[in-house]
Protein backbone atom coordinates (compact mmCIF):
# COMPACT_ATOMS: atom_id res chain seq x y z
CA UNK A 1 0.00 0.00 0.00
CA UNK A 2 3.12 2.32 0.40
CA UNK A 3 2.50 6.01 2.06
CA UNK A 4 -1.26 4.83 2.71
CA UNK A 5 -0.99 1.80 4.93
CA UNK A 6 1.80 3.63 7.02
CA UNK A 7 -0.47 6.78 7.24
CA UNK A 8 -1.89 6.50 11.57
CA UNK A 9 -3.74 9.77 11.33
CA UNK A 10 -7.46 9.47 11.62
CA UNK A 11 -8.53 12.89 10.18
CA UNK A 12 -11.98 13.13 12.56
CA UNK A 13 -9.42 13.02 15.65
CA UNK A 14 -6.68 15.15 14.21
CA UNK A 15 -9.29 17.87 13.23
CA UNK A 16 -10.84 17.91 17.06
CA UNK A 17 -7.50 18.15 17.78
CA UNK A 18 -6.79 21.87 15.94
CA UNK A 19 -10.36 22.88 17.18
CA UNK A 20 -8.87 21.92 21.21
CA UNK A 21 -5.52 23.77 20.40
CA UNK A 22 -7.26 26.40 18.76
CA UNK A 23 -9.34 27.21 22.15
CA UNK A 24 -5.95 27.40 23.86
CA UNK A 25 -4.52 30.04 21.98
CA UNK A 26 -7.51 32.02 21.50
CA UNK A 27 -8.58 31.88 24.98
CA UNK A 28 -4.63 33.09 26.53
CA UNK A 29 -5.16 35.56 29.23
CA UNK A 30 -3.58 38.27 26.86
CA UNK A 31 -5.46 37.13 23.81
CA UNK A 32 -9.29 37.24 24.54
CA UNK A 33 -12.16 34.92 25.39
CA UNK A 34 -12.89 31.84 23.27
CA UNK A 35 -15.81 28.98 23.52
CA UNK A 36 -16.55 26.00 21.49
CA UNK A 37 -20.36 25.93 19.88
CA UNK A 38 -21.39 22.50 18.26
CA UNK A 39 -21.99 19.53 19.70
CA UNK A 40 -19.76 16.40 19.50
CA UNK A 41 -22.23 14.60 18.06
CA UNK A 42 -22.83 15.21 13.93
CA UNK A 43 -26.63 15.50 13.23
CA UNK A 44 -29.19 13.06 13.24
CA UNK A 45 -31.62 14.57 10.83
CA UNK A 46 -31.71 17.53 8.35
CA UNK A 47 -33.41 19.85 10.99
CA UNK A 48 -30.74 19.61 13.24
CA UNK A 49 -27.86 19.97 10.12
CA UNK A 50 -30.16 22.93 9.25
CA UNK A 51 -29.37 23.88 13.21
CA UNK A 52 -25.75 22.51 13.07
CA UNK A 53 -24.63 24.13 10.38
CA UNK A 54 -25.47 27.64 11.21
CA UNK A 55 -23.18 27.39 14.11
CA UNK A 56 -19.13 28.67 13.98
CA UNK A 57 -16.65 26.43 15.03
CA UNK A 58 -15.49 28.54 17.50
CA UNK A 59 -16.82 32.49 19.47
CA UNK A 60 -14.11 34.60 20.01
CA UNK A 61 -13.95 38.02 21.66
CA UNK A 62 -10.50 39.68 21.54
CA UNK A 63 -9.18 41.15 24.75
CA UNK A 64 -10.34 44.46 25.58
CA UNK A 65 -13.53 44.62 22.80
CA UNK A 66 -17.04 43.76 23.04
CA UNK A 67 -17.25 42.32 19.28
CA UNK A 68 -17.81 38.72 19.30
CA UNK A 69 -16.66 37.12 16.03
CA UNK A 70 -17.72 33.69 15.10
CA UNK A 71 -14.74 31.63 14.23
CA UNK A 72 -13.84 28.85 11.31
CA UNK A 73 -11.34 26.42 11.27
CA UNK A 74 -10.78 24.78 8.37
CA UNK A 75 -7.99 21.65 8.01
CA UNK A 76 -6.14 20.80 4.79
CA UNK A 77 -4.39 17.49 4.43
CA UNK A 78 -3.43 18.57 0.74
CA UNK A 79 -3.28 21.67 -0.80
CA UNK A 80 -4.60 21.05 -4.14
CA UNK A 81 -7.68 23.92 -5.13
CA UNK A 82 -7.39 25.05 -1.28
CA UNK A 83 -8.23 28.84 -2.48
CA UNK A 84 -11.71 27.68 -3.97
CA UNK A 85 -12.39 25.83 -0.36
CA UNK A 86 -11.33 29.04 1.33
CA UNK A 87 -13.48 31.38 -1.19
CA UNK A 88 -16.45 28.66 -0.02
CA UNK A 89 -15.54 29.24 3.68
CA UNK A 90 -15.37 33.18 3.66
CA UNK A 91 -19.04 32.80 2.25
CA UNK A 92 -20.20 30.65 4.23
CA UNK A 93 -19.63 32.27 7.46
CA UNK A 94 -20.34 35.53 6.34
CA UNK A 95 -23.87 33.91 6.40
CA UNK A 96 -23.75 33.41 9.48
CA UNK A 97 -22.30 36.67 10.86
CA UNK A 98 -25.12 38.18 8.83
CA UNK A 99 -28.20 36.05 10.54
CA UNK A 100 -26.90 34.81 13.51
CA UNK A 101 -25.51 38.71 15.03
CA UNK A 102 -22.07 38.18 15.61
CA UNK A 103 -19.71 41.07 15.09
CA UNK A 104 -17.71 39.94 12.28
CA UNK A 105 -16.03 36.26 11.50
CA UNK A 106 -12.71 34.82 10.93
CA UNK A 107 -11.67 31.88 8.66
CA UNK A 108 -8.15 30.02 10.19
CA UNK A 109 -6.55 28.02 7.67
CA UNK A 110 -3.79 25.15 8.61
CA UNK A 111 -1.52 26.16 5.84
CA UNK A 112 1.19 29.39 5.92
CA UNK A 113 -0.33 31.91 3.18
CA UNK A 114 1.68 34.44 1.47
CA UNK A 115 0.69 37.92 2.13
CA UNK A 116 -0.39 38.05 -1.90
CA UNK A 117 -3.09 35.18 -1.45
CA UNK A 118 -3.91 36.43 1.97
CA UNK A 119 -5.07 39.58 -0.25
CA UNK A 120 -6.54 37.95 -3.35
CA UNK A 121 -8.89 36.22 -1.27
CA UNK A 122 -9.74 39.44 1.32
CA UNK A 123 -13.31 39.78 -0.07
CA UNK A 124 -15.36 43.38 -0.67
CA UNK A 125 -18.80 41.30 -0.36
CA UNK A 126 -17.41 40.10 3.14
CA UNK A 127 -15.19 42.44 4.42
CA UNK A 128 -16.34 41.76 8.20
CA UNK A 129 -14.29 38.27 7.49
CA UNK A 130 -10.76 38.33 8.03
CA UNK A 131 -8.68 35.22 7.08
CA UNK A 132 -5.47 33.43 9.47
CA UNK A 133 -2.90 31.57 8.04
CA UNK A 134 -0.17 29.60 10.70
CA UNK A 135 1.82 33.21 10.71
CA UNK A 136 -1.29 34.69 12.73
CA UNK A 137 -1.39 31.89 15.05
CA UNK A 138 1.97 31.17 15.41
CA UNK A 139 2.48 35.00 16.54
CA UNK A 140 -0.24 34.17 19.02
CA UNK A 141 0.94 31.10 20.59
CA UNK A 142 4.84 32.23 20.63
CA UNK A 143 4.59 33.63 24.17
CA UNK A 144 4.08 29.75 25.56
CA UNK A 145 6.14 27.45 24.52
CA UNK A 146 3.54 24.40 25.40
CA UNK A 147 1.49 25.55 22.37
CA UNK A 148 3.93 26.69 19.96
CA UNK A 149 5.06 23.40 20.39
CA UNK A 150 1.83 21.87 19.91
CA UNK A 151 1.10 24.05 17.12
CA UNK A 152 4.06 22.64 15.50
CA UNK A 153 3.46 19.10 16.38
CA UNK A 154 -0.22 19.32 14.99
CA UNK A 155 1.35 21.09 11.60
CA UNK A 156 3.64 18.55 10.58
CA UNK A 157 0.86 15.66 11.32
CA UNK A 158 -1.48 17.28 9.13
CA UNK A 159 -0.08 18.59 5.94
CA UNK A 160 0.82 15.23 4.19
CA UNK A 161 2.52 16.88 0.92
CA UNK A 162 5.41 18.42 2.60
CA UNK A 163 5.10 22.07 1.30
CA UNK A 164 3.69 24.72 3.23
CA UNK A 165 4.07 27.63 0.86
CA UNK A 166 1.22 28.83 -0.59
CA UNK A 167 0.46 31.02 -3.63
CA UNK A 168 -1.93 31.11 -6.65
CA UNK A 169 -5.18 32.90 -8.19
CA UNK A 170 -8.63 32.49 -6.83
CA UNK A 171 -10.86 30.30 -8.14
CA UNK A 172 -14.92 30.84 -7.40
CA UNK A 173 -17.86 28.14 -7.25
CA UNK A 174 -21.07 29.04 -6.43
CA UNK A 175 -22.16 27.06 -3.17
CA UNK A 176 -24.44 24.40 -3.90
CA UNK A 177 -23.89 21.61 -1.80
CA UNK A 178 -26.35 21.59 0.70
CA UNK A 179 -29.12 21.67 -2.11
CA UNK A 180 -27.61 18.13 -3.48
CA UNK A 181 -27.45 17.03 0.12
CA UNK A 182 -31.13 18.04 0.78
CA UNK A 183 -32.13 16.39 -2.67
CA UNK A 184 -30.25 13.21 -1.74
CA UNK A 185 -31.94 12.44 1.53
CA UNK A 186 -35.74 13.16 -0.04
CA UNK A 187 -35.07 10.84 -2.47
CA UNK A 188 -36.60 7.33 -1.01
CA UNK A 189 -34.65 4.24 -0.59
CA UNK A 190 -35.23 1.19 -2.93
CA UNK A 191 -36.20 0.89 -6.75
CA UNK A 192 -38.78 4.02 -6.39
CA UNK A 193 -35.85 6.09 -6.19
CA UNK A 194 -33.02 4.03 -7.59
CA UNK A 195 -32.77 6.34 -11.01
CA UNK A 196 -32.73 9.73 -9.36
CA UNK A 197 -30.79 8.45 -6.29
CA UNK A 198 -27.83 7.46 -9.62
CA UNK A 199 -28.80 11.05 -11.27
CA UNK A 200 -28.10 13.07 -7.66
CA UNK A 201 -25.20 11.00 -7.18
CA UNK A 202 -23.92 12.01 -10.05
CA UNK A 203 -24.18 15.55 -9.74
CA UNK A 204 -22.57 15.54 -5.98
CA UNK A 205 -19.42 13.52 -7.13
CA UNK A 206 -19.26 16.18 -10.39
CA UNK A 207 -19.53 18.83 -7.98
CA UNK A 208 -17.16 17.49 -5.30
CA UNK A 209 -14.09 16.40 -7.23
CA UNK A 210 -14.55 17.91 -10.79
CA UNK A 211 -11.47 19.93 -10.43
CA UNK A 212 -9.86 16.73 -9.12
CA UNK A 213 -10.92 14.10 -11.67
CA UNK A 214 -11.36 15.06 -15.39
CA UNK A 215 -13.22 13.21 -18.41
CA UNK A 216 -15.65 12.26 -16.04
CA UNK A 217 -17.99 9.98 -18.06
CA UNK A 218 -21.21 8.18 -17.11
CA UNK A 219 -23.28 5.24 -18.00
CA UNK A 220 -19.82 3.47 -19.82
CA UNK A 221 -20.40 0.08 -20.63
CA UNK A 222 -17.48 -2.23 -20.70
CA UNK A 223 -16.94 -4.16 -23.91
CA UNK A 224 -18.55 -7.44 -23.07
CA UNK A 225 -21.27 -5.36 -22.71
CA UNK A 226 -22.20 -7.26 -19.35
CA UNK A 227 -21.09 -4.25 -17.02
CA UNK A 228 -22.71 -0.75 -16.54
CA UNK A 229 -20.39 1.64 -14.33
CA UNK A 230 -22.42 4.89 -13.08
CA UNK A 231 -19.52 7.60 -13.37
CA UNK A 232 -15.76 6.79 -14.82
CA UNK A 233 -13.14 9.71 -14.39
CA UNK A 234 -9.41 10.03 -14.80
CA UNK A 235 -7.14 11.09 -11.77
CA UNK A 236 -5.41 14.53 -12.62
CA UNK A 237 -1.55 13.71 -12.83
CA UNK A 238 -0.81 16.85 -10.01
CA UNK A 239 1.22 15.86 -7.67
CA UNK A 240 0.52 16.63 -3.66
CA UNK A 241 -2.99 15.82 -3.48
CA UNK A 242 -5.04 13.05 -1.99
CA UNK A 243 -5.97 12.19 -5.33
CA UNK A 244 -2.45 11.49 -6.82
CA UNK A 245 -1.77 9.57 -3.60
CA UNK A 246 -4.02 7.00 -4.41
CA UNK A 247 -3.08 6.61 -8.16
CA UNK A 248 0.23 6.01 -6.39
CA UNK A 249 -0.47 4.02 -3.93
CA UNK A 250 -3.04 1.40 -5.74
CA UNK A 251 -1.50 2.26 -9.38
CA UNK A 252 -4.43 3.21 -10.93
CA UNK A 253 -5.03 5.98 -13.31
CA UNK A 254 -8.98 5.72 -13.34
CA UNK A 255 -11.32 5.87 -10.20
CA UNK A 256 -14.96 3.82 -11.03
CA UNK A 257 -17.94 5.69 -8.91
CA UNK A 258 -20.85 3.28 -8.31
CA UNK A 259 -24.18 3.87 -6.39
CA UNK A 260 -26.56 1.60 -4.55
CA UNK A 261 -29.91 3.16 -3.34
CA UNK A 262 -30.61 0.04 -1.31
CA UNK A 263 -32.73 0.04 1.92
CA UNK A 264 -30.58 -2.31 3.82
CA UNK A 265 -26.71 -2.02 4.15
CA UNK A 266 -25.28 -3.89 1.09
CA UNK A 267 -22.96 -7.18 1.12
CA UNK A 268 -20.78 -9.24 -0.49
CA UNK A 269 -22.93 -9.40 -3.95
CA UNK A 270 -23.05 -6.11 -4.62
CA UNK A 271 -19.10 -5.74 -3.92
CA UNK A 272 -18.22 -8.79 -6.22
CA UNK A 273 -20.20 -6.34 -8.60
CA UNK A 274 -18.34 -3.69 -8.54
CA UNK A 275 -15.02 -5.76 -8.84
CA UNK A 276 -16.26 -6.32 -12.52
CA UNK A 277 -15.65 -2.97 -12.94
CA UNK A 278 -12.08 -2.46 -12.58
CA UNK A 279 -9.12 -4.09 -14.28
CA UNK A 280 -5.43 -3.78 -13.32
CA UNK A 281 -3.82 -3.80 -16.73
CA UNK A 282 -6.09 -1.04 -17.44
CA UNK A 283 -5.09 1.17 -14.71
CA UNK A 284 -8.50 1.15 -12.90
CA UNK A 285 -8.22 -0.44 -9.79
CA UNK A 286 -9.82 1.86 -7.81
CA UNK A 287 -13.69 2.23 -7.12
CA UNK A 288 -15.90 4.41 -4.95
CA UNK A 289 -19.20 3.01 -3.84
CA UNK A 290 -21.80 5.36 -2.42
CA UNK A 291 -24.37 2.66 -0.95
CA UNK A 292 -26.99 4.86 1.21
CA UNK A 293 -27.24 2.85 3.98
CA UNK A 294 -23.56 1.16 3.96
CA UNK A 295 -22.20 -2.21 3.98
CA UNK A 296 -22.42 -5.30 6.07
CA UNK A 297 -19.96 -7.02 7.67
CA UNK A 298 -19.61 -9.86 4.09
CA UNK A 299 -19.28 -6.83 1.99
CA UNK A 300 -16.19 -5.87 4.11
CA UNK A 301 -14.68 -8.75 4.28
CA UNK A 302 -14.96 -9.64 0.62
CA UNK A 303 -13.36 -5.87 0.23
CA UNK A 304 -10.59 -6.45 2.10
CA UNK A 305 -10.19 -10.03 0.44
CA UNK A 306 -10.24 -8.31 -3.03
CA UNK A 307 -7.65 -5.87 -1.99
CA UNK A 308 -5.27 -8.41 -0.56
CA UNK A 309 -5.41 -10.90 -3.10
CA UNK A 310 -6.48 -8.93 -6.28
CA UNK A 311 -5.06 -5.52 -5.53
CA UNK A 312 -8.17 -3.55 -6.15
CA UNK A 313 -9.67 -1.37 -3.73
CA UNK A 314 -13.08 -0.88 -3.08
CA UNK A 315 -14.17 2.12 -0.52
CA UNK A 316 -17.51 2.21 0.81
CA UNK A 317 -19.17 5.44 1.96
CA UNK A 318 -23.08 5.85 2.62
CA UNK A 319 -25.36 8.74 2.25
CA UNK A 320 -24.35 10.69 5.34
CA UNK A 321 -20.39 10.74 4.46
CA UNK A 322 -21.78 11.69 1.24
CA UNK A 323 -24.06 14.67 2.16
CA UNK A 324 -21.10 15.61 4.85
CA UNK A 325 -19.10 16.04 2.75
CA UNK A 326 -21.17 18.07 0.32
CA UNK A 327 -22.64 20.17 3.08
CA UNK A 328 -18.90 21.05 4.53
CA UNK A 329 -17.63 21.87 0.63
CA UNK A 330 -20.23 24.90 0.80
CA UNK A 331 -18.49 25.57 4.06
CA UNK A 332 -14.93 25.42 2.32
CA UNK A 333 -14.03 22.03 4.25
CA UNK A 334 -12.09 19.37 1.78
CA UNK A 335 -14.23 16.74 0.64
CA UNK A 336 -11.41 14.48 0.78
CA UNK A 337 -10.97 14.79 4.50
CA UNK A 338 -13.68 12.06 4.79
CA UNK A 339 -12.61 9.95 2.40
CA UNK A 340 -9.05 9.64 3.86
CA UNK A 341 -10.99 9.14 7.08
CA UNK A 342 -12.95 6.19 5.53
CA UNK A 343 -9.89 4.65 3.99
CA UNK A 344 -7.98 5.07 7.02
CA UNK A 345 -10.47 3.08 8.84
CA UNK A 346 -10.61 0.37 6.28
CA UNK A 347 -6.96 -0.32 5.97
CA UNK A 348 -6.14 0.05 9.84
CA UNK A 349 -8.26 -2.52 10.48
CA UNK A 350 -7.37 -5.32 7.70
CA UNK A 351 -6.17 -8.42 8.55
CA UNK A 352 -3.44 -10.63 6.69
Amino acid sequence: MGKMKELQIETHNLDRDWQDLLLRILAQEDVGLAAATRPDEEPADEEEWELYRSLPDLTFTPKETVRKLAVEFKMFRWQKDWQRHVRDAISHIHGIVRTEGFDGGIVIVSLDISDQALAELKSTAAPEVQIWGLGTLRSLAEKDDALADALEALVSETVLDGDSGIRGNVDTQSPTGWKLASRLRQIPAGKEGWSDFEKYCEQAIRFLFAAELSNLSSQQRTDDKLNRMDLIGRIKSDRGSFWSMIAADFSSRYIVFDAKNYHEPIGQAEIQITEKYLFSKGLRTVAILVARSGADESARKSAETILRENGKFILVINLDDLCHMLTGADAGDPPENRLFERMDEMLMKMGR
